[in-house]
């Protein structure tokens, strides 16, 4: 997964667990490239202390106006929006204007990619992990 730098379109990013780190090195390549460009993460978990490095995404959103983060919990109470990840990023957008880019486990990337082609982002604008590569690294 690579920032497209070329293109003005925003980046929606899903990232659950531990696979929120790629998504912090996109924001960062965003800054580091100094545009503008929204950049909009929902980040899953099944509770608040399953939020791997929360607090370094909530500083990089303060610095940055251009970046909002959203946490998001299935289970239990939560500072931040509670449900499951595809549900949350259905209640914002539109999104037609974004690329997305999902990382994070294989079931998560699966019901991603549904939701966002569910509501009408095209597969040739998601990126993502291998599934196939989570899944074996998993066994």
């Amino acid at each position: 997964m690579t920032v497209d730098h070329a293109s003005d379109n925003g980046l929606l990013c899903l990232g659950g667990g531990t696979g929120i780190a790629p998504i912090k090195a996109l924001v960062e390549d965003v800054a580091d490239h100094g545009r503008n460009r929204p950049v909009e993460v929902f980040y899953g978990a099944r509770n608040d202390h399953d939020l791997y490095d929360i607090d370094t995404m909530m500083r990089l959103a303060q610095k940055h106006p251009w970046l909002a983060v959203r946490p998001v919990v299935s289970d239990g109470p939560t500072n931040g929006l509670s449900g499951r990840l595809p549900d949350a990023v259905r209640q914002y957008g539109p999104w037609n204007a974004f690329d997305a880019y999902l990382s994070g486990p294989p079931g998560m990337i699966r019901s991603g990619v549904d939701a966002l082609m569910g509501i009408g982002i095209p597969s040739h604008r998601i990126r993502h992990d291998s599934i196939e590569e989570l899944a074996a690294a998993a066994e």
